[in-house]
């Protein structure tokens, strides 16, 4: 075999363990080389929407609180803002928290068929604070009003507590079903503002 046959035959090889070790590079590496990964794009940020918070007023009655919050466009993340307003308590005067200052959100999620399960808990609380009839009513329609009447995801609110839903929060109420808004518990201004919130569109509508 001559010099030059020998010459073309390692030519060969090499070109060929070059096309192969392309291939293999090919299958084992996903197709492509890879470069860096996109950048994912920024979330918007937090817009300011006016909302109406249902506060309990000195004559046992749900008073609506116009208010401005910076939520973003996830539903959940609404309802928990929603309900830190509502826990951090009224800027008008007359008005009081539905619940102790210690009480928090521990947790918020949304069904698909508009259900709100708020989890609240408090440290060193096993249960709920005590109370009356008429401040246990407060308590719940509070959250219950504020989170049906602004939010066009949910119809019904479940309210939990240390992640457990609770027969009744104080003994009075049943709380073991989801709740949907009592009307009679609203002021005319609570009113008025719970009739324009009727005309939203409802979950599953």
């Amino acid at each position: 075999m001559s010099r030059r046959s020998v010459f073309f035959i390692i030519l060969g090889g090499v070109a060929l363990g070059a096309v192969l070790g392309l291939v293999w590079a090919f299958w084992h590496g996903g197709g492509a080389a890879s470069g860096p990964a996109p950048a994912p794009e920024p979330a918007p940020p937090p817009s300011q929407e006016a909302f109406d918070l249902y506060f309990p007023g000195g004559d046992g009655l749900l008073h609506a609180e116009a208010r401005q919050l910076a939520v973003p466009a996830d539903p959940r993340a609404r309802a928990r803002a929603i309900v830190l307003a509502l826990l951090d308590g009224p800027r008008s005067g007359g008005l009081v928290r539905p619940f102790p200052q210690q009480v928090g959100l521990l947790d918020l999620y949304l069904t698909p068929d508009g259900v709100a399960y708020v989890d609240l808990g408090a440290e060193g609380m096993d249960r709920p604070p005590a109370g009356g009839s008429l401040a246990e009513m407060m308590r719940a329609y509070s959250v219950v009003d504020s989170l049906v009447l602004d939010l066009p995801e949910v119809d019904r609110v479940a309210l939990l507590w240390n992640g457990v839903q609770p027969r009744s929060l104080s003994g009075h109420l049943d709380t073991s079903v989801a709740l949907t808004v009592k009307r009679d518990l609203l002021a005319p201004g609570a009113a008025r503002a719970a009739g324009r919130a009727a005309s939203r569109p409802r979950a599953g509508g």
